[in-house]
């Protein structure tokens, strides 16, 4: 059997990665038994809900400090992405608040927008739309408590100044962009509103920051609505994961059997509810699942009667990993190891099986977003895109898995382009996890029955990465942990450097050789084949540790 080689371009034999039994032919064993299998039956004809994009967002920590335009080095996310959101986006220090004078409390109202007005028209060329997370100004309280992120985290002194503050931004946007285009992005009020590091009252009570969010809420809902109409999409983050002040699920309670403090009508707009879902370590698991903290979030929301909200994850992934010179946080909460490939694909299966509409990312790339050469987590979730507009369908798995690893798949049949979409991932909780595991598929599908098919294997593992490369480079040059503030698993590489030496050796010596493997593409197998009288195609592979599979089978023209 020949296959064609999409890296190198060239004929090579393909014995043991894929195999098509219905067409009758006989591969020979290419690897070794593995500790742990996973075989998925697959019914091409028994289909349900579309799967959705879910890494259709990312995150910026603020815009003002975004560089753009972008510099393109590989990381192209628009390919995918679909939405941009700006944390803490309307104020809450001089450098976020949107005034000529931030810091003149006697006038509130010299409304400077244009930054955000620019970094706007930034997401648009960038073909996303922009998601405007609220906050409340610095100058709008006389006194001021900052807490754990460098904002003021007390209320606005007056809400009628908040008020008239948030209708101006949305005049302004839709004075630039229009009513039509406006009203399509996404609206949100503050990030993590529960967390007391975020927003608590003047005296840090439960009820009384509730009460005082819920006061913010509405305002925010009411600005929003008399520039733009009541029909926007307008949601709140809370953390959900992680206790906070107080229980984040009175606000469903509040926006379905409560009234607006601005307007007295209820009851009260809400279209989406983001969480925020983080692990504490690659060897360390958070104690509440992302499963299990949508699920909870979720039955509040059925028992008072909103039964429509959308469920998404607006930050998160993993936050620690080997300690540096000052801390051990992961920079945009990514490791740069295949682990974070299999993770993301684990997540994805995740959030499929669970109604979970998107999960944002700080970052797929050794940069921000749009900026840095790509990591391998990029191009995984260039593949997970590609289920978008996949109908999911019945798979039933069997396993045998070694202990504490987890092996999965999804699969999608996508009616416009006639495609199937399958995905596996060998995961475990430990960076160090060396063991692989044996993947085979087996697909109904008649519709193909004596048809000629193209399949085509992508696999994305160790061998693809070029932060394997980085991780030997760093040994054998003796690069300490210490060469860093933040943690040295971090992908997100042009960040975090705590020694000028070794930052200079990096982007003298090392970083142009690790950006241009960054940048080939994942390796990848391609044939055609005919589907045999029995209507199945039977798949099989060997993913090493942390590596993910992909296949895509479609009808040939031929």
């Amino acid at each position: 059997m020949k296959t064609i080689d999409k890296t190198s371009g060239s004929l090579t034999a393909f014995w043991g990665a894929l195999l098509i039994v219905s067409s009758g032919l006989v591969a020979l064993p290419a690897f070794a038994a593995s500790p742990s299998t996973l075989h998925v039956d697959v019914d091409a004809t028994q289909r349900g809900k579309t799967i959705g994009n879910k890494v259709s967002t990312v995150n910026l920590w603020q815009f003002q400090n975004w560089p753009y335009p972008p510099k393109d080095e590989g990381c192209n996310l628009s390919e995918f992405v679909e939405h941009v959101q700006f944390m803490q986006a309307t104020g809450g220090n001089e450098s976020r608040d949107l005034f000529v004078d931030p810091q003149n409390r006697d006038i509130v109202d010299d409304y400077d927008f244009e930054p955000l007005l620019i970094a706007c028209q930034h997401v648009l060329d960038l073909g996303a739309k922009p998601h405007i997370k609220l906050s409340v100004p610095d100058k709008f309280s006389k006194e001021t408590v900052v807490d754990g992120f460098n904002v003021n985290a007390l209320p606005p002194d007056d809400y009628e100044v908040y008020y008239r503050y948030i209708r101006a931004m949305a005049k302004a946007l839709v004075d630039r962009f229009g009513v039509d285009r406006v009203r399509t992005w996404g609206f949100g009020v503050l990030v993590e509103f529960e967390n007391a590091s975020w927003f608590h009252d003047k005296g840090k009570t439960p009820d009384g920051s509730r009460d005082a969010y819920f006061k913010l809420y509405d305002y925010s809902v009411a600005a929003l609505c008399e520039e733009l109409g009541p029909d926007l999409w307008i949601g709140a983050h809370a953390m959900a994961c992680t206790e906070g002040l107080w229980d984040e699920r009175e606000l469903l309670d509040h926006c379905a059997k409560g009234v607006n403090a601005k307007t007295g009508k209820g009851p009260v707009p809400i279209k989406y509810f983001a969480v925020s879902f983080y692990d504490d370590a690659p060897d360390k698991a958070h104690p509440m699942t992302l499963e299990q903290t949508v699920e909870r979030i979720r039955t509040r929301a059925n028992a008072v009667g909103l039964t429509d909200l959308r469920f998404g994850v607006d930050e998160g992934r993993i936050l620690n990993g080997r300690k540096g010179k000052v801390a051990a946080d992961l920079t945009y909460r990514i490791v740069g190891q295949t682990y974070q490939a299999a993770y993301d694909a684990r997540i994805f299966k995740i959030m499929v099986e669970s109604d979970i509409d998107y999960f944002s990312a700080w970052s797929y790339s050794t940069s921000s977003p749009w900026s840095g050469y790509p990591l391998l987590a990029f191009r995984t979730a260039q593949n997970l895109a590609k289920f978008k507009n996949s109908r999911l369908l019945n798979a039933t798995e069997e396993k045998s898995l070694a202990e504490s690893v987890d092996c999965g798949a999804v699969a999608g049949f996508d009616e416009d382009s006639q495609t199937l979409f399958l995905m596996a991932y060998n995961f475990k909780y430990d960076l160090d996890y060396s063991e692989s595991a044996d993947v085979s598929f087996s697909v109904n599908a008649p519709f193909w029955k004596g048809k000629r098919v193209r399949v085509v294997e992508t696999t994305i593992d160790d061998q693809e990465n070029f932060f394997c490369e980085w991780l030997a480079d760093k040994e054998r040059l003796q690069i300490p942990d210490e060469a860093f503030t933040w943690s040295p698993d971090s992908g997100s590489m042009d960040n975090g450097w705590g020694d000028p030496e070794y930052r200079t050796l990096y982007y003298n010596d090392l970083r142009e050789k690790y950006k241009e493997k960054a940048n080939r593409p994942p390796r990848s197998s391609e044939c055609e084949r005919v589907v045999g009288d029995d209507g199945r195609i039977e798949l099989s592979t060997t993913l090493s540790r942390h590596a993910v599979v992909f296949y895509t089978v479609s009808e040939t023209d031929n």
